[in-house]
């Protein structure tokens, strides 16, 4: 199988190469950026601009892993659809109109805010781009089209901050602040394990829209996943205590799925049944978060990894004292 990825260098795409690369498939990457890969075909060029490097070449699959907005969803689309059969679409679980209950599946409305193209890429934005991505590319492809939708995807390469700094305090030991309570849900899933479970979508060329998730695991279990053997002891406090840092911003990443509005309450309990029943096999948390320890030895903290030891100390010296004045 010949499969192209539209970008490719980065997380999911790392992985889902590596993944096609072991089932011995041909891959060629899509970038702007010249980032060879031992292996791999590269092809430069800007999707917001220059696709002309992709005319007259034929692929058994694409999978686009950086389509962020609508206009460059219907604009690689066309140009692959007669060399390409099968497009794969990395959309996002935040695509849906909020997650008022546990457990919403693939037909719970998408949110059609209208936002113009060209608006900033943010927390309010990126949702609402996603789901128009989708109806671009279902314009093209039509039932041609295979869209997953990931959850909180973790695991090595993990380029964001949020699980990594779990994963680092997990393993520091001592009292860990933990905001919210020990029975919230939590769901994350190792991006390897979608990789893996997207080549054999590909290789059986299934279409239709599937939610990539994880178990929804009580945050006292994902806890203890990441603790392990170091002794680290989670101290649940209420998101409030978090207020804002010295320098005026929220603790945003730290508190935010214990202190999501009404609509997002469920967030991190969407039903992934339908692409468990396809074959996506999570694996347990306690190997995601062994993996993520031994990757992250190899690489140093970054100045945006949420909450540092002094603040944290503070913090939980301000709950003790919470609960000392309730007692």
């Amino acid at each position: 199988m010949r499969v192209l990825i539209l970008g490719g260098g980065v997380f999911l795409g790392r992985h889902l190469t590596d993944a096609l690369l072991t089932a011995g498939h041909a891959v060629t990457h899509f970038k702007r950026r010249h980032q060879p890969r031992p292996g791999v075909e590269l092809l430069l060029g800007d999707r917001d601009g220059d696709l002309s490097v992709l005319d007259g070449r034929r692929w058994d699959a694409v999978v686009d892993t950086c389509g962020y907005r609508p206009r460059q969803v219907d604009a690689a689309a066309r140009r692959l659809r007669v060399g390409v059969p099968h497009y794969a679409f990395i959309s996002s679980v935040n695509q849906y109109a909020g997650a008022p209950v546990p457990g919403i599946d693939e037909h719970h409305p998408s949110d059609t805010t209208p936002v113009p193209d060209e608006a900033p890429l943010d927390a309010i934005t990126y949702g609402p781009l996603k789901a128009a991505c989708e109806e671009a590319l279902r314009r093209v492809y039509g039932d041609d089209a295979l869209i997953v939708r990931p959850g909180c995807l973790v695991g090595p390469w993990d380029q964001a901050h949020r699980f990594p700094y779990w994963v680092r305090r997990g393993a520091a030991g001592g009292a860990m602040l933990v905001p919210g309570g020990p029975t919230q849900r939590w769901q994350v899933i190792d991006a390897r394990d979608v990789a893996g479970w997207l080549v054999r979508m590909l290789e059986r060329q299934v279409c239709g829209t599937y939610n990539a998730v994880g178990p929804a695991h009580s945050a006292a279990e994902l806890m203890a996943a990441l603790a392990g053997d170091s002794g680290t002891v989670p101290v649940w406090v209420p998101p409030d205590l978090l207020g804002r840092r010295p320098g005026g911003a929220r603790w945003l990443d730290l508190a935010e799925w214990s202190a999501l509005p009404a609509a997002w309450r469920w967030l991190y309990a969407i039903n992934g049944g339908r692409a468990f029943r396809a074959g996506l096999r999570p694996r347990p948390l306690a190997d995601s978060a062994r993996d993520m320890r031994a990757w992250l030895e190899q690489v140093p903290p970054q100045p945006a990894d949420a909450l540092d030891p002094a603040a944290e100390a503070s913090l939980l010296r301000l709950q003790a004292n919470r609960r000392s004045e309730l007692a």
